[in-house]
């Protein structure tokens, strides 16, 4: 059986990434509906699931999509609805930060892969976990 911790991380994953929406995620994990649209809301001090799901729908690829639209308004002779060069400036920022791995995420693996190795092989977990400090420092100083 899930902790309601548990069902709430799953509910957001799902949601977040579009997988179920919110009455077919209650059905599955035997929550209310009512509780969906409270965890939905996000706790104090945290993003609500919904913009959290803008965020991950701002892609390179949705704002390339944008950029041919606005190319495509332009070589008909429309005029454009957006900064075609502001739009262009942010995706070059995102294309820059979609390809580097945050030290935070790399920590966060690090840890789970450390943590499952231990309750498989303890001894092999100790080395493990000296050559991801190693990596993490490694990347830290690389940043």
């Amino acid at each position: 059986m899930l902790s309601n911790n548990k069902k709430r991380e799953l509910a957001e994953e799902l949601y977040i990434t579009g997988r179920m929406n919110s009455k077919e995620i209650a059905i599955h994990l035997s929550v209310s509906e009512q509780t969906l649209v409270k965890w939905k809301k996000g706790k104090k001090d945290e993003k609500s699931w919904d913009d959290r799901k803008r965020e991950l729908n701002l892609t390179p690829f949705k704002l390339k999509e944008l950029l041919l639209d606005e190319a495509n308004k332009i070589a008909s002779g429309k005029t454009s609805s957006i900064n075609a060069n502001q739009l262009s400036k942010i995706m070059s920022a995102v294309d820059k930060l979609d390809k580097k791995v945050s030290t935070r995420v790399i920590i966060d693996v690090c840890k789970e892969i450390d943590n499952y190795v231990s309750k498989h092989d303890p001894k092999l977990a100790v080395t493990f976990t000296e050559w991801h400090k190693k990596f993490i420092i490694h990347r830290s100083i690389a940043d």
